[in-house]
């Protein structure tokens, strides 16, 4: 009876010292708040910390968000093969910014895409032969 009751108690311990796991995501619907381009780490991204780059994938297959200064739209297409995904060229709107640079790297990004996975709390897209994803983005709260 001892063993019994000493398991009891270190189960009952464990259980407590559990995280409170968040369910994974959907592709759909949630706003995938971009945290990193190929090597380089975002911290903070835009114009204002309320107003982050951001993309989002509808129901109808359309997309939408933010790059670190402009708005854009486009499509996408989710393979029969699961985690398979294609993105079209995005539209978005034509006002400069400083980072510039960034902006055009992470547009350029989404067509290229061929792949995805939801781990966690992140969305990682992924280029045709590639091991290392291209484009990072964490769900938003």
């Amino acid at each position: 009876m001892r063993p019994f009751l000493l398991l009891a108690v270190v189960l009952f311990v464990l259980s407590g010292c559990q995280k409170d796991v968040q369910p994974t995501p959907p592709l759909q619907q949630t706003r995938w708040m971009l945290s990193q381009v190929d090597d380089f780490s975002i911290s903070l991204s835009s114009y204002s910390d309320s107003y982050r780059t951001y993309v989002q994938f509808g129901t109808d297959n359309t997309t939408s968000g933010l790059t670190p200064c402009n708005s854009f739209v486009g499509t996408y297409s989710l393979n029969t093969s699961p985690g398979k995904l294609s993105i079209s060229q995005q539209a978005a709107t034509r006002i400069g910014c400083p980072v510039q640079d960034l902006e055009t790297c992470y547009l350029a990004a989404f067509p290229r895409t061929v792949r995805y996975e939801v781990v966690g709390q992140e969305l990682r897209l992924y280029e045709t032969g590639t091991p290392k994803p291209h484009l990072i983005f964490t769900a938003a709260p």
